[in-house]
C-alpha cells in the first residue's frame, strides 16, 4: 500500500493507493506525486533516503507499506486571482510575498552559495533555472563514473546546468579552464529546436554508463590462496612391470585430508627410494583412494614401471598440487544492472601474473538465487614494476538486466616476499548503459576527466561555467541573450503556462526605456532552485533586483519602479478621505539603536563565486562610504555588479536619513486610481495646516480671478501664499500659482485652464492646495507621499499606507 500525506499531520487530507506490481516502488510513487519537494519517506515505517534505498527500483510485495509526507505548498498566482475575483467584483489588489532573502533561494544550491562551492546532487528539489549572467555549479544528476584506462583513472559526470538554453562559456574546474587539465574534456547536450520554448523540448544524451556502487566494497584485499602441505609418512607401496600405475598404503591421519581431495583427477609430486638404491620422484595423478582399518591406500598415475617392485618401510613424501582459496564476497549490488563493473587495483607495484576469478549470479526480489545464472570469469593482470597498477574490468552476465551477487577469488599464489602482488577490490559497480536517454528541456554536461597514476580523482567536485540565459522578449516569444529583469519575469510567467497577456509588458517595456534594456541597474543574475518558491515568489524575486515591485491592477499583474516621480497623481486631503475611516501618522526618530549606516551583500562581480559588500555610513548627516557600528543588511542575491550594488546602498541609506515619516489612512472610491509606488499628496484632515504648512479643499465657485474656497483660508498675517489645482484627471494644473486675500474669497494672479467646479455631471470640483511662507519649489514638494500598499475595504473605499516622499532619496540615481 502507498500512502501520500498532504502535510505531516495528515490534516489536509491523505490518498492511499493500491501498488502496481508491474512497476518499481520509486514508478508507483511517480505515478501519484507530481512533486516530491520537501517529502519525506517512509519505508514500512521507518525513514530512509530514497537516493539510496536500493528497494525504491524493486517491484513491491504485498507486505511493502510505504509513505510519502509532503510539506504544505503556497498558492502560486492564478489561484490568488481566483480567490480575488469570488471575493470582489471591484478593482483587486493582491499583494505579492515579500522576496526572500539568499538562503530561501536555492535550497542548498551552489549556485547562491557563495562559499565552498561544489557539485551536488540536489534529490527532489527543482531543476536549476538559471537566468541572465551567472557563475554556475551545475547539479550532479548521476553517480560519478569510473574507469581505469592505461593505468589512468578516468572520471566521467552528467551535470545539469539549467532549465532551457543558454550560452556556456568559461568551463572550469575551481578556477582552472578546463582547457588546461590535461586530458580532460566536456560536451553540451541542449534541448533540441523546436517552435516553442526549449523548455518544453527534449534534450538527448548519448551513449550514457549508469553506474551504481556497492557500499560493501571499499579496498578490501583479495588474499592469496595458500598451497597444501605435503605429507612425510613412511608405508608401502607397489608396482607392476609395464604399469603406468602404482599403489602406496600408508597410515591414515587427517593430514591427508588434502590429498584425498585431489582423487580422481589431481596430482601429486610424490617422491621416496627404495631397494636396492632407486628413487622415485614425479608429479602423479591421484587416481583413487581407499581407507580400511586405520590403512589409507592410494593409487597413483605415473610413466611405466620397468619391473615389478613390492617394498615395506619406504618413506614416503608426497606433495599435493593444490591450493586452499579464500573468497572476497559475496557482494550484492545495490540496483538492477545489465553489466558488471570492478576496478583491482595493486597499490605496491605488480611483478609477476595474477589472476583473478569473477563469480556472479543473479537473485531475485527476496535475495535468492535464480537457477542457471551462475556464471565466471578469470582475469589474469600483468606487470613487471614497483608502480602502483590500476584496472578496470567489464563482464555483461548473459541473464540479462537483473540484480546480481558478485565474489572474488584470487587463483594465484604469492609471488615473492616483496608484496608487489597485494590485488584490493576498490569498487564494484551494477551498470545500467543507454545508447540515448531523454530528458525533458534542459542543458546538459558531461565531463571527461583523468588524473595522474598516483591520485584516485578529485576530492570534491567544482566544476563550473558561466551561463548566459536566452529568454524571450517582452513583445515576442523569439529567445535570445539578455540579463534584463523584465524578460526574466516574462519568460518565467510564460513558461508557467500563461498567457503574456497577463502581465503589464508596457510597464516594463517603460523602466527599460527609461534606464535602457541593458543598463546593469536592470540585470538580473541568479539561479531559481527552489522547489517551494512560488510563481508569485519567483517574479517578486526577480523584481527586486530592479528595485520594482509586483502588484495586481485589475486584471494584470503590473510592476512599479521604486524612483523618483515628476508630479503627484492625485492629491488626498478633506474631500477624498473617509470622515469614519482609521487614520495614522508616525514618525520614525533617530535613536541610539537606529541603523546609522546601510550594508549591501551582493556577488563579487569578477569571480562570481564569494560574496561582496557595499558599505555606506550616514552618522554625518550625509551618505559616505565606510563601516557603520549598526548598519541595515540587505541581501541581493540576484546582484552580481557593483552599480547595481552601489545604486541600491545609496537608496537604502538614503531612505535612513530622508524617508522617516509613514501614513496610513482611508481614501474614497478615487483612491481606487492609485497603484503601489504611486505618488500622491496627502494633506493631513486632523492638522490644519500642519507641519507641512498645507491647506486643502474645493474649489465651489470661479468668478474671473476670485474664487470661493470650501475650507476658510488661514493666511498667517501674510498678505500673499501660493495655491496648486487639480483638474478633470486629478493631476496637478501646472506650478504654483500666487493668489492674495480678498472680501470674495482669493484672487489668483492667474487663473490656469482646467479649473472646474461640482456640477450635474461632476460631483466634486477642482482640488487645492494652498500654503504661505513657502516658495514655489517648497509647496510643490510638500505633502508629498508614496502608496506602498492599497487594500479594498469596501465598495467604495480603500486603505493606503504611505510613506514620506523626498527627491533626495533618489539623488544618486542622476
Amino acid at each position: 500500500m502507498l500512502t501520500i500525506l498532504n502535510d505531516p499531520t495528515g490534516a489536509l487530507g491523505l490518498h492511499r493507493h493500491a501498488w502496481d506490481y508491474s512497476r518499481t516502488i520509486q514508478q508507483n510513487i511517480e505515478q501519484h506525486l507530481l512533486s516530491g519537494g520537501g517529502a519525506k519517506l517512509l519505508f514500512n515505517g521507518i525513514g530512509v533516503d530514497p537516493l539510496t534505498e536500493p528497494r525504491m527500483d524493486a517491484a513491491p510485495s504485498i507486505a511493502d507499506f510505504v509513505t510519502v509526507v509532503r510539506r504544505p505548498e503556497g498558492f502560486d498566482p492564478i489561484t490568488w486571482l481566483y480567490i480575488a475575483v469570488a471575493a470582489l467584483a471591484v478593482a483587486t489588489y493582491v499583494l505579492m510575498p515579500k522576496p526572500p532573502g539568499a538562503g530561501g533561494v536555492g535550497k542548498d544550491s551552489p549556485n547562491n552559495s557563495l562559499t565552498g562551492q561544489t557539485n551536488v546532487a540536489r534529490t527532489y528539489q527543482a531543476i536549476p533555472d538559471v537566468y541572465g549572467h551567472r557563475r554556475v555549479w551545475p547539479d550532479l544528476i548521476q553517480p560519478s563514473t569510473v574507469e581505469y584506462i592505461d593505468q589512468i583513472k578516468y572520471v566521467t559526470e552528467w551535470m545539469c546546468v539549467s532549465r532551457g538554453v543558454g550560452t556556456i562559456s568559461n568551463v572550469q574546474y575551481a578556477e582552472t579552464p578546463l582547457g588546461d587539465i590535461e586530458g580532460a574534456s566536456y560536451e553540451v547536450f541542449a534541448p533540441a529546436p523546436s517552435a516553442g520554448y526549449a523548455e518544453f523540448s527534449t534534450t538527448t544524451l548519448v551513449d550514457v554508463l549508469e553506474t551504481f556502487s556497492s557500499e560493501e566494497v571499499n579496498g578490501q584485499e583479495v588474499e592469496y590462496p595458500v598451497a597444501f602441505a605435503a605429507v612425510g609418512a613412511v608405508g608401502s607401496f607397489s608396482a607392476i612391470e609395464d604399469a603406468t600405475t602404482f599403489t602406496v598404503t600408508i597410515p591414515d591421519s587427517p593430514s591427508l585430508a588434502q590429498l584425498k581431495s585431489l582423487a580422481p583427477t589431481g596430482l601429486a609430486g610424490v617422491s621416496f627410494s627404495y631397494p636396492p638404491d632407486e628413487t622415485f620422484s614425479e608429479a602423479c595423478a591421484v587416481l583413487g583412494v581407499s581407507v580400511t582399518s586405520g590403512v589409507a591406500t592410494f593409487t597413483f598415475g605415473c610413466t611405466p614401471w620397468v619391473a615389478d617392485q613390492a617394498h615395506t618401510g619406504v618413506v614416503f613424501t608426497i606433495t599435493p598440487h593444490g591450493q586452499v582459496t579464500s573468497t572476497l564476497g559475496p557482494y550484492t549490488l545495490p540496483l538492477d544492472g545489465q553489466r558488471l563493473r570492478w576496478n583491482t587495483v595493486f597499490l605496491r607495484g605488480l611483478k609477476g601474473a595474477v589472476t583473478i576469478r569473477a563469480e556472479w549470479w543473479k537473485v531475485d526480489g527476496a535475495g535468492v538465487e535464480v537457477p542457471g545464472t551462475r556464471e565466471q570469469q578469470d582475469n589474469t593482470y600483468t606487470a613487471n614494476t614497483y608502480d602502483q597498477r590500476f584496472y578496470t574490468n567489464d563482464a555483461t552476465p548473459a541473464a540479462g538486466t537483473g540484480r546480481y551477487r558478485v565474489q572474488f577469488t584470487r587463483t594465484t599464489l604469492q609471488i615473492g616476499e616483496s608484496g608487489a602482488d597485494v590485488a584490493k577490490l576498490e569498487e564494484l559497480y551494477a551498470v545500467r548503459h543507454y545508447a540515448e536517454k531523454v530528458l525533458p528541456g534542459v542543458t546538459v554536461l558531461r565531463v571527461t576527466t583523468k588524473a595522474t597514476i598516483e591520485a584516485t580523482g578529485f576530492s570534491d567536485r567544482k566544476f563550473n561555467l558561466r551561463w548566459l540565459r536566452h529568454v524571450r522578449g517582452l513583445s515576442t516569444d523569439a529567445v535570445g541573450e539578455s540579463r534584463n529583469f523584465g524578460r526574466a519575469i516574462a519568460h518565467i510567467w510564460t513558461l508557467a503556462g500563461n498567457s503574456i497577456s497577463e502581465i503589464d509588458t508596457d510597464k516594463l517595456a517603460a523602466i527599460n526605456a527609461d534606464l535602457g534594456e541593458n543598463s546593469p541597474l536592470l540585470s538580473f543574475d541568479m539561479s531559481i532552485d527552489d522547489l517551494d518558491m512560488s510563481l508569485g515568489e519567483r517574479l517578486q524575486l526577480v523584481a527586486d533586483a530592479a528595485r520594482c515591485v509586483v502588484w495586481r491592477d485589475g486584471t494584470k499583474w503590473t510592476f512599479t519602479r521604486d524612483q523618483a516621480r515628476a508630479y503627484p497623481e492625485l492629491q488626498l486631503d478633506y474631500r477624498n478621505l473617509a470622515g469614519d475611516g482609521e487614520s495614522a501618522i508616525s514618525y520614525a526618530a533617530h535613536l541610539p539603536a537606529s541603523n546609522d549606516g546601510v550594508e549591501v551583500e551582493y556577488v563579487d562581480e569578477a569571480s562570481q563565486s564569494k560574496k561582496a559588500y557595499v558599505r555606506l555610513d550616514i552618522t554625518s548627516g550625509s551618505v559616505v562610504s565606510g563601516l557603520s557600528g549598526n548598519p541595515k543588511k540587505i541581501k541581493q542575491p540576484g546582484c552580481t555588479t557593483l552599480a547595481q550594488a552601489t545604486n541600491r546602498a545609496q537608496l537604502e541609506a538614503r531612505r535612513l536619513l530622508y524617508q522617516r515619516v509613514s501614513v496610513s489612512d482611508t481614501a474614497m472610491s478615487d483612491g481606487g486610481s492609485l497603484g503601489r509606488g504611486s505618488l500622491v499628496r496627502w494633506v493631513d484632515p486632523n492638522d490644519f495646516a500642519g507641519d507641512d504648512g498645507l491647506q486643502a479643499g474645493e474649489v465651489l465657485a470661479i468668478d474671473g480671478l476670485v474664487i470661493k474656497t470650501s475650507e476658510p483660508i488661514y493666511w498667517k498675517g501674510q498678505a500673499e501664499g501660493r495655491m496648486l489645482f487639480t483638474g478633470a484627471d486629478g493631476a496637478y494644473l501646472g506650478a504654483p500659482i500666487r493668489c492674495y486675500p480678498d472680501a470674495a474669497g482669493v484672487r489668483l494672479e492667474s487663473a490656469p485652464a482646467g479649473v472646474y467646479v461640482a456640477g450635474g455631471e461632476r460631483q466634486l470640483g477642482s482640488r487645492y492646495a494652498f500654503a504661505v511662507g513657502l516658495t514655489a519649489a517648497e509647496m510643490e514638494g510638500a505633502g508629498l507621499y508614496t502608496v506602498t500598499d492599497i487594500r479594498a475595504v469596501g465598495k467604495n473605499s480603500c486603505s493606503l499606507a504611505l510613506v514620506s516622499y523626498d527627491e533626495r532619496i533618489y539623488g544618486a540615481d542622476a
